[in-house]
């Protein structure tokens, strides 16, 4: 059974359960005013006959006619009866009530034999003369009755066909609304369906939010969602068809490069020591790039964040720093270190390997693209929120519509000419520090030179020296 018709047929059932209930209560509540209000007629009732016993007593006749018809507008005196016994055993209504034969006599017999009835009293005057005083259906325990309905309990309708209409109004609406709300659920479902249909054929510009937008509920959200779902799917099958490209492209030059070397060996063995030198140069630029990619790839498809732990940073940079001492001197560059107002013993949360890693790309990367005899500062200082490093250098700078473009994958800007890097190495240090919530920005300066500046979080505790 579809989610429509389950949803359709539970709010049939609730709505009519709900008319039953609903019927049950009316008649237990109109039962129990028919009771209390039986029982104050019955009162009052017993008051008038006792009353008009008093004034045919003391006043007469005359007196007693006259007293009922001040209460003519009261319909529960006219259930009062006053009756004349004549000798003859014939029967005389003083009061003028429609009362057959039968009624009379039932009620004198009932009179006779219950002497302690408040509803039947006998009464014999001075001259011997019979009167009976009764109230109608004395012998009833309710004086007002309703006549109730066959199919719908506690409802006050006569004709049964009257019931066929008030049944039918109430399923005829509520079977409208319960369709309604049925559909009002189920359809926002259907377009979801559909939507998660096309996204699995393929079509990855699957979108629903704009069918549901005059909607503003839990299924609206659900809508929103999958459009976010969606659009990450696509950008990870665009990100992994761009990579795929690069990479072919990448391995299709040292390959061929391998092979014309394979071609040479074999032509010249006299130089095989020079050709392995370039194969093992080419088959160690293949193995550096397959390393890349692989840890690109994991940074952009873990959704697990990197394992972090406290470490000083102060000392890790400064260690960096000093280990790329050596290849600045070959190239005849001066690398500084100015560490500002920082603690040495000071903890930063995060992961060592990766944040070296990405340090390591920036800094060589600046020593790479420098003149010799330049300088390559490297600045570490902290503001309110952040730990910055900056590093400078004295390099040919990036044209500035490329600035934006250079940590993209496999990007090479003008500047870096024919070198022999991977282009992954800023692809890699902007995941890497976008995993500790930080960012990496690239700027010019003048005369001549790029910055590249690291802002991390302060996520570290300090500790004093």
């Amino acid at each position: 059974m579809k989610l429509f018709q389950r949803i359709f047929l539970i709010f049939c059932l609730v709505i009519l359960c709900t008319m039953m209930v609903a019927s049950f209560v009316f008649a237990m509540v109109r039962d129990n005013f028919n009771r209390k209000y039986s029982e104050q007629q019955r009162a009052i009732e017993t008051s008038l006959l006792t009353n008009a016993q008093i004034v045919f007593q003391t006043q007469g006749e005359e007196a007693t006619e006259a007293y009922f018809k001040r209460l003519r507008s009261n319909p529960i005196a006219n259930n009062i009866v006053l009756i004349e016994i004549e000798e003859d055993g014939e029967y005389e209504d003083i009061l003028d009530r429609n009362v057959s034969e039968a009624e009379i006599r039932y009620a004198y017999n009932y009179a006779l034999t219950h002497n302690d009835s408040s509803r039947t009293l006998l009464y014999t005057d001075p001259f011997k003369k019979e009167y009976l005083f009764f109230v109608r259906h004395f012998d009833q325990e309710r004086a007002l009755t309703f006549q109730t309905g066959l199919i719908i309990p506690g409802l006050p309708i006569a004709p049964v066909w009257h019931e066929f209409i008030v049944l039918g109004t109430v399923l005829i609406v509520g079977l409208l609304l319960a369709y309604l709300i049925a559909a009002n659920i189920a359809h926002p479902i259907k377009i979801l369906e559909n939507g998660m249909n096309r996204l699995a054929k393929g079509d990855l510009d699957a979108r629903v939010s704009q069918q549901l937008s005059e909607r503003k509920d839990e299924l609206a959200v659900l809508g929103g969602q999958f459009d976010k779902m969606a659009a990450q799917l696509q950008k990870l099958m665009a990100r992994e068809r761009h990579l795929l490209h690069h990479v072919s492209h990448e391995m299709r030059s040292p390959l061929a490069r391998i092979q014309a070397i394979l071609g040479l060996l074999q032509a010249r063995p006299d130089k095989q020591a020079e050709y392995l030198s370039r194969l093992e140069s080419e088959v160690n630029r293949m193995d550096n790039l397959v390393g890349e990619l692989l840890t690109l790839s994991r940074l952009e498809t873990s959704n697990a964040p990197l394992n972090k732990e406290p470490l000083t940073i102060v000392s890790l940079l400064a260690q960096l720093v000093d280990e790329c001492q050596e290849i600045a001197q070959q190239n005849q560059q001066t690398l500084n270190l100015t560490i500002q107002g920082m603690n040495d013993n000071n903890r930063f949360d995060g992961n060592e390997s990766y944040l070296y890693r990405a340090f390591d790309n920036v800094i060589r990367n600046a020593m790479k693209y420098s003149p010799s005899g330049s300088t390559i500062d490297v600045k570490m200082y902290e503001d309110r929120k952040n730990l910055r490093i900056d590093v400078t250098d004295n390099g040919p700078g990036i044209k500035e519509e490329q600035l934006a473009h250079i940590f993209t994958a496999f990007y090479r800007a003008d500047s870096s000419g024919n070198s022999s890097g991977t282009g992954l190495g800023l692809a890699i240090t902007k995941y890497i520090i976008e995993q500790h919530q930080g960012k990496i920005i690239a700027e010019n300066v003048q005369p001549n030179g790029l910055k590249m500046s690291f802002v991390l979080p302060k996520t570290y505790i300090k500790k004093s020296a």
